[in-house]
């Protein structure tokens, strides 16, 4: 939820970097993060209601403290709520105008969890990159406004960053791997092996972490922290091979990911 609120704020504060918006007001742009964010987590917690729902194997290994494993809900009582949580959300986004993103995300969390799309490894990754593609477009969207909409250049970054998901956000799979064997969930770690994966992370990473600045045309200053950020979780996922650790590098990949995030705002300081 929170790359994905920040992805839209900064877009929207980037103005004509990534929208149609000659000038903006940063005190109108803030005042809808509220908004931003109810899109994100109502969206989310959609996903995460029927993850669990249909992950009950999974979790009983790598996340016993979630709902359903430590017996505070039913899988029959998550059903009732996700069931209820859906038109809210529809309703929610119809209001804000992303009804559209809300719908497609709505069909892509019933293919991840109900039609198994989350246990193939090409899927899953196409699946998740689809849908922070969709995130983002209706955070940026929102933060921007009635008035204002996402020029191509924003697409294109969009897009990108989708392309960045979808080739490093099987850092998530690296330490859930016993969980996943025991679900029987094909993910990178388990169809590669441990090793190839990690390789398959710390080389895209580094990449990105050049060609992103690259892309969005900043000075040499845009360069520093996503490399200097990038270079750290390749050493991590190579060296650090445990499960702790493991959780800890995806975290900072959050942290990686955001920091792209904020591209395109130190690109318009430059105009």
């Amino acid at each position: 939820m929170v790359p994905d609120t920040v992805f839209g704020i900064l877009g929207a504060l980037a103005g004509p970097v990534l929208t149609t918006t000659p000038t903006f007001s940063y005190t109108a742009i803030f005042r809808r993060l509220p908004l931003v964010v109810l899109y994100t987590w109502s969206n989310l917690i959609i996903f995460n209601l029927a993850n669990q729902r249909n992950g009950c194997v999974e979790d009983a290994l790598n996340k016993p403290g979630r709902l359903i494993p430590s017996g505070r809900m039913t899988p029959s009582t998550m059903r009732k709520l996700l069931l209820a949580v859906i038109p809210f959300t529809l309703a929610i986004s119809w209001i804000l105008n992303v009804w559209q993103q809300t719908s497609l995300l709505i069909a892509l969390t019933w293919m991840y969890n109900d039609l198994g799309g989350g246990d193939d490894v090409i899927m899953r990754a196409t699946i998740i990159a689809g849908a922070f593609f969709l995130y983002n477009i209706g955070a940026l969207q929102i933060a921007c406004g009635d008035y204002s909409t996402m020029n191509s250049t924003g697409y294109v970054w969009t897009a990108l960053i989708s392309g960045v998901i979808l080739t490093t956000m099987h850092v998530q799979d690296i330490d859930d791997q016993e969980g996943d064997k025991a679900a029987g969930r094909l993910t990178a770690p388990l169809w590669m092996g441990d090793t190839i994966a990690r390789w398959t992370v710390a080389i895209p990473v580094v990449a990105w972490s050049a060609l992103c600045p690259a892309h969005i045309g900043v000075g040499v200053e845009g360069y520093l922290a996503p490399c200097a950020l990038g270079l750290y979780i390749a050493g991590r996922t190579l060296l650090l091979r445990n499960r702790q650790a493991d959780g800890r590098t995806w975290e900072i990949w959050a942290g990686w990911l955001i920091c792209l995030y904020t591209l395109p705002l130190l690109k318009s300081f430059r105009w």
